[in-house]
């Protein structure tokens, strides 16, 4: 036991254990990888393509004919394919105003482990602590988990939101000290991690104990009390940085690798407010902010991880490892839809400015399993930081397995270098990795009550859409075919899909390995194909007591089986199906493992497939339809869907959606059976229509092309609290419940003649405060506003002409008093086409 520190008269001690190292954990690279060397030039988009519905990222050296153009992060620099160069890209275009490529020297991935806010909040103790800590070590250190972090709670002064912000006291619960816990944690061979607001100061004594250091009135009262404390750090003293300074040292002398700064956005704005009342002030309200965040990265070092929360602090950029982009999750489907929005508003940040943090994954219930697995499917495929918050213990099997496939966080780096205010439903990871260029794709439906039908174009994915594609599905384990242009999808509520997409060859391919949802990259080490004995061979990082399971997919057409297989000295279960095979063994132990597969040809079963029945249309919002047809009797693999006599692609069930159609034409849908082979039935069925245009529509109806949101999210024939639209007392079926400050866009295509609609403030905004502004702008100009308006002003209707307009934009504005309170409807909002 050794005394390290004293902090206002209180003594710490810290006791010291023996540790362990962790587990061989080292992310599979090729030698072309692991030469290229951060900051270098990475391909990028700067602006949506064909298909707004598209988000994309790459893993390695992945190369792909959607990006538009090359950034260079170490001149900020982007260069556009047909020459044109954006200077200072991330500086001006993106207002990132200290923009420096994220320092990956001492953390070459984002963090991945656990954070005991969303499950206890302030109720934690030290033995869940260590339960939680424990089974982290016994069940996902091997899987890449390293961190265990302490949130809010461990303070022993107060107990809410602001009055407990006392770093100099800790709660007795914690009975052998914050620092034995530190050691305890890393003992199991994870790193530790704790949150603190630390510009922030609840304790009066703390106050008098450091004279000039906090903001205070000539009376001596606070000139800044808000939820980061009563009391609010001086950035423009001295005493200050010293003080921070010793705050940090002491909680590295605890034994703490990685720190949670908390409110942020209200320290930067309350500096805004509060110059009067500094030592020095200066107009330059960043510069002293980072001060205070640069004072705090010097007192804990590069070696530790500091992480600001919550919000967008990117005044801190260059100075943080990393940042939460949003506000916190909840338990239920609200939550993940929070660290959605925060990942489509700001993964351009993610890799390049900082490792971005949309906020834990929570797998528990109320969420049900596939609503789980959506959130799981978010972190793994965007690579933010991957930190849990369920009580570990607790998980069931099925929700481990989650986990296990998505830790740990790898080194995916955004395409897409622009913010995105859509909810995208279609997530492209592009992976290049020895020799293995593929890529895996998300598809998803986040809405709460309704199924969705998504169509996979593989033009729009960058693929060759006359190449047969292999498809495997990851989250099903289980092989869909090789097809040409596309794919239809049929998604329930609130679920998602994801495939390994893989342009197929003459011999057989390597298509899938079950261990991460990147398929090979984290597992992967060594990978080679001998044509002349058709085999591979290669070396896997396998986990102790996980079965590993290697997918092989054939030639269309071809069948093969699997010769032999082998994996060092592990029995090894072979599978065969047509078209595909696998191999799966387990390893003992978290280790290496070489192994080889060799393949002989077999015969191939052919079913003749038989013409579709029954073709219906039915319209699917503006511009597109939904094919259907009756399921067949007989066996077949899926069908074959052609539009005006192009080729679509394939659906394995028996609907396909159409997109941009155009609505003034007749067009001609042909639909066959088709065999595991490509053959198709003789006989196509055939129908033709004109899209059906109804003469009005509710807006509420239609897919929005995007939406952003003050607070919350926006709801479809509900408020934003997800209760029924009411305002004055009238309870209205349909409408748009959004929070100010919110833009909903609409591509009306130049169909309809006028827009009606009542609008006003919810009556379940929770209080008689709120004001707002609805505005209606058409093609960029303003046709109609409100006004502003209260609570106590009812519904205002609203008639205004459309005719022509093809974008309509629906804006709510705080009324230039802030967003509290600020519930609005869009009651019943129609627009109508002139009658016939």
């Amino acid at each position: 036991m050794r005394r390290i520190c004293c902090l206002h008269n209180i003594v710490v001690f810290v006791f010291f254990f023996a540790t362990v190292s962790p587990p061989l954990y080292v992310q599979a690279s090729s030698a072309q990888e692991a030469s290229r060397k951060w900051p270098h030039p990475i391909p990028c988009r700067i602006e949506d393509g064909a298909n707004a519905d598209l988000f994309v990222m790459t893993l390695g050296d992945a190369q792909t004919p959607l990006a538009t153009g090359i950034f260079d992060p170490t001149k900020d620099e982007v260069k556009l394919n047909g020459g044109r160069i954006i200077k200072n890209y991330y500086r001006d275009s993106l207002g990132i105003k200290y923009f420096n490529p994220i320092n990956k020297s001492y953390f070459p991935l984002p963090p991945s482990g656990w954070c005991s806010w969303y499950y206890y909040y302030q109720e934690i103790d030290e033995p869940e602590i260590q339960r939680n800590a424990k089974w982290i070590a016994d069940n996902l250190k091997d899987y890449g988990a390293t961190y265990v972090q302490i949130d809010d709670g461990w303070q022993g002064t107060g107990h809410g939101m602001g009055e407990n912000r006392d770093w100099t006291t800790i709660d007795k619960r914690f009975s052998h000290g914050i620092d034995s816990l530190a050691q305890y944690i890393k003992h199991l061979g994870l790193k530790a991690g704790i949150w603190l607001a630390a510009h922030g100061q609840s304790n009066p004594a703390v106050i008098q104990a450091n004279p000039g250091v906090f903001l205070l009135k000539p009376d001596g009262s606070s000139a800044s009390d808000t939820w980061v404390g009563r009391f609010l750090v001086d950035p423009s003293n001295l005493a200050s940085h010293v003080y921070l300074r010793d705050l940090f040292l002491t909680l590295t002398g605890w034994g703490y690798d990685y720190f949670k700064i908390d409110g942020q956005p209200i320290v930067i704005q309350e500096y805004g407010k509060s110059k009067p009342f500094m030592a020095a002030p200066s107009d330059d309200i960043s510069q002293l902010y980072r001060g205070t965040v640069q004072t705090i990265r010097s007192a804990i070092g590069r070696e530790r991880y500091l992480l600001g929360c919550w919000g967008t602090p990117v005044e801190a950029a260059g100075i943080l490892n990393g940042s939460r982009t949003g506000g916190d999750v909840v338990p239920g489907w609200s939550g993940f839809m929070a660290a959605l929005d925060a990942t489509m508003r700001y993964a351009y940040l993610h890799n390049i400015v900082w490792y971005s943090d949309p906020d834990v994954m929570l797998v528990r219930s109320p969420l049900r399993i596939d609503q789980a697995r959506v959130w799981a499917t978010l972190q793994g495929l965007t690579g933010q930081a991957m930190m849990a918050s369920d009580r570990m213990m607790d998980l069931s099997g099925e929700r481990v397995e989650l986990l296990k496939r998505v830790f740990p966080a790898v080194d995916i780096r955004p395409l897409d270098l622009f913010p995105s205010d859509r909810q995208k439903r279609i997530w492209d990871l592009k992976v290049n990795h020895l020799g293995r260029s593929y890529d895996v794709v998300g598809v998803f439906n986040f809405k709460e009550n309704a199924g969705d039908h998504v169509y996979l174009n593989w033009s729009e994915l960058g693929i060759p859409d006359t190449t047969p594609v292999h498809v495997f599905d990851f989250w099903n384990k289980e092989y869909l075919g090789c097809w040409e242009a596309g794919m239809g999808l049929e998604l329930s509520p609130t679920s998602c899909r994801v495939f390994t997409l893989q342009p197929a060859t003459d011999h057989v391919q390597l298509v899938s390995t079950s261990r991460h949802i990147t398929q090979g990259w984290v597992d992967l080490a060594e990978l080679a194909y001998n044509e002349k004995t058709n085999s591979y061979n290669g070396k896997s990082k396998v986990i102790r007591e996980d079965p590993y399971e290697l997918r092989f997919v054939f030639p269309r057409g071809k069948n093969f089986v699997i010769k032999s297989a082998a994996a060092a000295n592990l029995p090894v279960n072979i599978t065969n199906h047509q078209g595909w095979a696998t191999v799966q063994f387990t390893s003992p132990i978290t280790a290496e493992v070489a192994w080889r597969v060799s393949f002989e040809k077999s015969d191939f079963y052919h079913y003749p497939v038989r013409q579709p029945k029954n073709l219906s249309v039915e319209p699917l919002g503006l511009d597109g339809a939904l094919v259907r047809w009756s399921p067949q009797y007989y066996l077949t693999t899926g069908y074959q869907v052609s539009l005006d006599g192009k080729l679509l692609g394939f659906s394995p069930g028996n609907a396909f959606p159409l997109k941009n159609i155009d609505p003034t034409r007749e067009h001609v849908v042909q639909v066959s059976s088709v065999w595991e082979d490509g053959t198709t039935s003789k006989e196509k069925a055939e129908v033709k229509f004109i899209p059906a245009i109804p003469n009005e529509v509710r807006l509420s109806d239609l897919e929005a092309v995007r939406s952003t949101i003050g607070w919350g999210t926006i709801e479809m024939n509900k408020s934003v609290t997800g209760k029924p639209l009411t305002i004055g007392g009238k309870v209205f079926q349909k409408g748009i419940g959004t929070h100010a400050a919110s833009v909903v866009e609409y591509n009306l295509r130049g169909l309809f003649e006028t827009l009606a609609a009542q609008v006003g403030i919810d009556d379940g905004n929770g209080s008689e405060k709120g004001s707002v502004e609805f505005i209606v702008l058409a093609d960029g100009k303003e046709l109609w506003r409100s006004g502003l308006m209260k609570k106590e002003d009812g519904a205002k209707p609203l008639s205004v002409s459309i005719a022509g307009v093809r974008k309509l934009l629906l804006r709510v504005t705080d009324g230039g008093d802030g967003i509290d309170y600020d519930h609005a409807d869009w009651a019943d909002p129609i627009v109508q086409r002139r009658r016939n």
